[in-house]
């Protein structure tokens, strides 16, 4: 009768570990999705700054609070949209350069996606209004040779023929 006791209270406990075990493994993980979704609410919060400023035309809040979120978030959901927004303004402020370069590094990080394309495009627009239509051409073309199959590639091709019947021809 002892012997059983005995063997029920071991039971017990190893019972109480197990259940103990697995009521921390879910709060451990319960914090952990909760640090993520804290990490995400913050994301989307000064996304979302950043994004009211620009609707408001205060476009130098705005690249701030972009240019931070970029800084301070680098494996995030609103990444494209942040360089996008910084070169936009950039493009709306005819510092071509600037936004150049930045549609530049939006292509980089972000070269097989709709939008890194775009930025691409979108720079060798900007060398076009600068007046450099050698590096404008560059682009195109590469966009041409590196994503033959997209869209992309087809408006490329459809802006270099431009360039040579306006006679700008990069020659």
């Amino acid at each position: 009768m002892r012997h059983n006791i005995m063997k029920f209270i071991g039971h017990l406990i190893i019972l109480v570990l197990i259940l103990l075990t697995t009521v921390m493994a879910g709060f451990s993980t319960l914090a952990f999705c909760q640090e993520e979704d804290l990490g995400r609410m913050a994301d989307d919060l000064k996304y979302e700054t950043a994004r009211y400023f620009f609707e408001n035309r205060l476009y130098d809040k705005c690249l701030f609070e972009m240019r931070e979120y970029l800084e301070i978030y680098s494996n995030v959901v609103h990444r494209k949209e942040a360089y996008m927004t910084i070169a936009d303004i950039h493009f709306k402020r005819y510092d071509y350069s600037k936004a150049a370069k930045t549609y530049i590094a939006l292509y980089e990080e972000f070269s097989n996606s709709d939008e890194g394309l775009q930025a691409y495009l979108n720079a060798s627009a900007c060398y076009e209004k600068m007046g450099n239509e050698k590096k404008a051409r560059e682009i195109l073309k590469q966009i041409i040779i590196d994503h033959p199959d997209s869209r992309h590639a087809s408006l490329a091709q459809t802006r270099l023929e431009v360039l040579e019947m306006t006679g700008k021809s990069g020659k």
